[in-house]
């Protein structure tokens, strides 16, 4: 009915009854508080003014509430004169603390316990004034000397009243969208497997977001104190073992895992129990992903790769603190900034106030793409971005960027990485693995660059590749520049698996062979690798940095490998398919270089604990540095003739447990050949 027809009914309309025939400001004033109410509640706000409103209503109320229940009825004549006199003033300056100490800013819709704290300590400033009056002043006539008692139950019934007004308007507004949910017609009926306190976020989330056309039939839960309980109107009904019963019991379409940073082994349960139930599932990120620790429906994402990895992943976020002393204020070189480990670096670096980053690679596109990102998150601090395009083995344009640029520390994140490229392209692997880390070293030393971290690779471990042997040679080469320095400077390796998502890596490839229809290809059905993210793999080099000191390196315990076939398997299921149905996975055979199973330590090397949880070092070993220089100089004139020969035998004599899968010296290609 149109806002003329309320005012000015019909003689056929019914709104009024004929009888009563109402004039024109009974009409309005009928219509206006329906008016309200409806904004109010479809906008679940409340004005200032309201708030403030209600709350002195409150406050009048409990204040002269307070005094008949102290005197067991209405006041004697002098103290019921005090009590009108000082009201005003008691409710101005109860309101005026509410106001000073934020209550007005807080919505009533989403009143929890800290409001209530905050409520009950601005009662309590007004509440301990009056007791403060009533034991400094000695005339007992005065205005502001109340009985004690009358003090006491004033604070009671002003927070209660306070409060209970908040909870009430929350029911209200909570029960109006429940309404209006239910109205629009509930799409998906929804189980929440984990009723702890992420649980409960996203079920209070879900009621509170009727756009969404959700409906939380229940939890499950494996917590037998939790079994049959009630938590938010909401039943927990079971382990998560009944899971498929209770889909079908309940005819639930959806399944979401509300376990906060829940174990790989449980996700993988669930999954398993949710594909036997033929149930779509997804699953909140752990918390240290949420800002806050905040649970929103927003959150909520299908289950991907990383959530079933054989590795627990590590909080991050609790390594941040102690490392931030090494690198604030202090000028920050990352070399491969443009890649996704480095990219990563210059993400968190930025989180820890340097006084600048430095974005050192050689492809141009890559540095810009960093480098507007980098800047758009730093838009409100005062750290510099500098961009430097410079390729690692030109000596003087090394030379340039840091003579301009004095970095304190310096990552060395760049690195040709492809196992298979490299066999092919022995040379190129000597000039930007050797050659480019010899240049920064040389540079670092000229400088007097304090703290310098290499990241390596688990393939420098008894390498049987090229890339994994230069690795190697660089993982050496910092610590001889850390025993040269002798402690003066803090020089540290980085060794860890495979990268989750970084460029070149199983993960998307998989993706993009799942996306056009298959095959899925591996190169052998018992391969195996360690995995970690990229946000794990860049707070392990950043930490590496802080502690190290003369050459260690350092190791993530990567836990259990990952079989790449169960991985492709769990891609292909993830995404909807079956393998061997709607997707083939077929096995093209190891490629030159590889190893069936990685190995993170050579078994000289040993490996100690540090203060941080999962984090491990390996000092360095005894070895001939004083020969060093003397492989490398070979190794570059090798490289520089293109005698891959040679290289090989240069890395067979020094003494790193290079094993090649892809190489023969030549006179023995020539025999075999006869």
């Amino acid at each position: 009915m149109s806002l003329s027809k309320q005012l000015f009914p019909q003689s056929g309309d019914s709104v009024f009854s004929q009888q009563s025939k109402p004039n024109f400001s009974q009409r309005l004033a009928s219509l206006i508080p329906k008016m309200v109410m409806k904004h109010w509640v479809q906008n679940y706000m409340l004005s200032r003014g309201t708030q403030m409103a209600v709350d002195a209503f409150i406050i009048l109320t409990s204040f002269v509430l307070a005094h008949v229940l102290r005197f067991d009825g209405w006041p004697p004549k002098l103290d019921a004169q005090k009590m009108i006199l000082a009201l005003p003033y008691v409710v101005m300056l109860q309101v005026g603390v509410n106001y000073f100490v934020g209550m007005y800013r807080r919505v009533w819709r989403y009143v929890s316990v800290p409001d209530t704290v905050h409520l009950a300590g601005s009662v309590g400033v007004i509440s301990l004034l009056m007791l403060v009056f009533r034991l400094a002043i000695a005339d007992p006539r005065s205005m502001w000397v109340f009985p004690i008692g009358s003090i006491g139950i004033n604070f009671l019934l002003a927070t209660a009243g306070m409060l209970g007004a908040r909870l009430a308007w929350r029911v209200v507004c909570e029960k109006a969208a429940r309404a209006k949910t239910q109205a629009n017609g509930v799409k998906l009926r929804t189980l929440l497997v984990g009723a702890g306190d992420a649980g409960i976020m996203t079920a209070r989330e879900i009621t509170r977001r009727r756009d969404l056309g959700l409906q939380v039939c229940g939890f499950l839960d494996d917590e037998p104190g939790k079994i049959g309980s009630v938590i938010q109107g909401l039943s927990v009904l079971g382990p998560t073992y009944l899971l498929p019963e209770m889909v079908k019991k309940h005819r639930i379409d959806q399944v979401i895992i509300t376990m906060a940073n829940a174990r790989r082994k449980t996700v993988r349960r669930i999954l398993d129990l949710c594909e036997f139930a033929d149930i779509p599932v997804k699953i909140i990120p752990g918390l240290y992903e949420i800002l806050g620790n905040h649970v929103t429906v927003s959150n909520v994402r299908p289950v991907e790769i990383e959530d079933l990895l054989g590795r627990d992943t590590i909080n991050i976020e609790a390594w941040l603190e102690a490392s931030q002393s090494s690198y604030v204020g202090k000028r920050v070189l990352i070399t491969g900034a443009g890649g996704s480990i480095g990219r990563e670096l210059c993400r968190q670096i930025a989180t820890l106030n340097p006084a600048s980053v430095i974005l050192l690679d050689k492809d141009e596109n890559s540095v810009f793409e960093a480098e507007r990102e980098l800047r758009a998150a730093c838009e409100n601090k005062k750290i510099e971005i500098v961009p430097a395009i410079c390729d690692l083995r030109v000596k003087t344009r090394m030379h340039q960027v840091f003579a301009r640029h004095l970095p304190q520390v310096v990552f060395h994140a760049a690195a040709h990485k492809h196992v298979p490229l490299m066999e092919s392209n022995v040379a190129e692997a000597i000039f930007n693995n050797v050659v480019g880390s010899q240049r920064l070293l040389e540079c670092a030393a000229e400088f007097g660059v304090e703290r310098c971290v290499m990241v390596s690779t688990d393939k420098a471990v008894n390498p049987t590749n090229i890339m994994g042997a230069t690795k190697r040679v660089a993982e050496l080469m910092f610590q001889a520049q850390a025993v040269k320095l002798n402690g003066g400077r803090h020089y540290s390796c980085v060794r860890f698996g495979n990268v989750l998502g970084s460029r070149g890596s199983v993960v998307p490839i998989f993706r993009e062979q799942i996306k056009n229809g298959g095959p899925v290809t591996i190169t052998h059905p018992e391969v195996e690798r360690y995995f970690m993210t990229i946000p794990e793999a860049a707070q392990l080099i950043i930490q590496a940095g802080a502690l190290g000191q003369r050459g260690e390196i350092f190791l993530l315990d990567m836990g259990e490998p990952v079989k790449v076939f169960d991985l492709a398997r769990d891609m292909i299921r993830l995404s909807g398919l079956t393998v061997g149905e709607d997707i083939d996975i077929e096995f093209l055979g190891l490629r030159p270089g590889e190893k069936l199973k990685e190995e993170l330590l050579i078994a000289e090397e040993g490996a100690e604990t540090t203060r941080y949880e999962k984090i491990f070092v390996a000092p360095p070993l005894q070895y001939d540095f004083a020969r060093l220089e003397a492989w490398i100089a070979n190794l570059t004139v090798a490289a520089e003739k293109g005698d891959e020969d040679a290289i090989y035998r240069i890395f067979s004599a020094m003494n790193i447990g290079f094993r090649p899968t892809n190489w023969k010296p030549k006179e023995m290609a020539a025999k075999s050949s006869q």
